[in-house]
């Protein structure tokens, strides 16, 4: 691997890392940083701003609407995002597999039924299942019944194994095609049994393909929950605060993502654009990178455990020789009956 290649390769990495060490150290460096701050004064005591404050007023990139600063909930809040893509990419890449070998093995007329029972999924908005799956357990966590971090791994749960059932079906289509190969049909004469082939066959091929596969897993979870978050679905549950003037006023309430994810953040918020743009503008900002990180890191891979295997099987593949021509004796026969029948004294 050039210098080139390996900077290409570990620049994302690093730049995820970073923002996971961030997330963690910011409610230890600032325990405050979730504080609701109802207005700025100045030195004379007189109020000068309400929220949501300007990158001016606090920077650097203003506050939400309950005066927190926005950069460092949106860091806070960078560990439930990223892990939570990841446990769903995970969910979806170990269960999927497990799922397609099953799926690989499975009689021609029963393969058929569940190919068309998983290609319906594709048509049908996952969002949609995901949403009317959650929504009743919105209401446990609203009146107290559920804790945001069982709420939070019931969401993830949910929200992989709803979207597992297509991906099975595509990685079990790319497994049958590959068993359909000569050397596997060699294998299945030799008298090799289902098990031989998933351990010396399925499991190595696909092994290389799961680590790409893994990467773009996480960058489809993360756009499923700018989904979740426009149907006013967070993860680990939403915080609802009344921004009514008085008692006397009708209920103005404003939704917020109880852990600080980003997903919900922008979608919530997305009334606000052309208000206050850094309440949509910044947390896209980090989301776009965080998926351009997962999507490089997926090039990369690609390049470098498929692409570049291909490389170096093309390059060690002999190059066909012809076959000698047989040499012909004056009387029409080969050279090699000629010296048989030589040594049998028949010329």
């Amino acid at each position: 691997m050039s210098k080139l290649s390996l900077l290409k390769f570990s620049f994302p990495i690093l730049l995820l890392v970073g923002l996971l060490v961030t997330s963690f150290l910011v409610p230890i460096l600032d325990p405050g940083y979730d504080n609701v701050v109802n207005y700025l004064k100045d030195e004379n005591g007189k109020m000068i701003a309400a929220p949501p404050f300007t990158s001016s007023e606090m920077p650097p990139a203003g506050s939400d609407r309950l005066g927190r600063n926005l950069l460092l909930v949106l860091l806070a809040g960078a560990k439930y995002t990223i892990f939570a893509a990841l446990t769903v990419a995970l969910l979806r890449i170990v269960v999927g597999f497990l799922l397609a070998v099953i799926y690989s093995f499975l009689p021609s007329r029963l393969g058929r039924f569940l190919k068309n029972l998983g290609e319906s999924f594709q048509y049908i908005p996952l969002t949609i299942i995901v949403f009317a799956l959650l929504v009743p357990l919105e209401d446990l966590f609203q009146g107290g019944y559920l804790t945001s971090t069982k709420f939070f791994i019931i969401q993830l749960f949910t929200i992989a194994f709803v979207t597992i059932p297509s991906f099975a079906v595509y990685l079990g289509e790319e497994m049958k095609l590959f068993m359909k190969q000569e050397f596997m049909d060699v294998s299945r004469t030799m008298g090799a049994s289902r098990f031989h082939i998933f351990r010396q066959h399925l499991l190595p091929q696909f092994r290389r393909h799961s680590i790409v596969l893994f990467s773009e897993q996480v960058s489809q979870a993360l756009a499923l929950f700018i989904q979740l978050g426009i149907l006013v679905m967070a993860l680990g549950g939403l915080k609802i605060a009344d921004f009514a003037f008085s008692a006397l006023d009708p209920a103005n309430p404003v939704y917020f993502s109880h852990t600080n994810e980003w997903a919900a953040t922008i979608s919530i918020n997305i009334n606000q654009i052309f208000i206050t743009p850094t309440l949509v503008v910044v947390p896209l900002t980090l989301f776009a990178l965080t998926i351009l990180c997962f999507n490089s890191i997926s090039s990369n891979l690609r390049k470098l455990l498929i692409e570049e295997n291909f490389r170096v099987l093309a390059k060690e593949k002999p190059k066909d020789t012809p076959s000698p021509t047989p040499l012909v004796n004056e009387d029409g026969r080969g050279d090699r009956d000629f010296v048989l029948l030589k040594n049998l004294n028949i010329e």
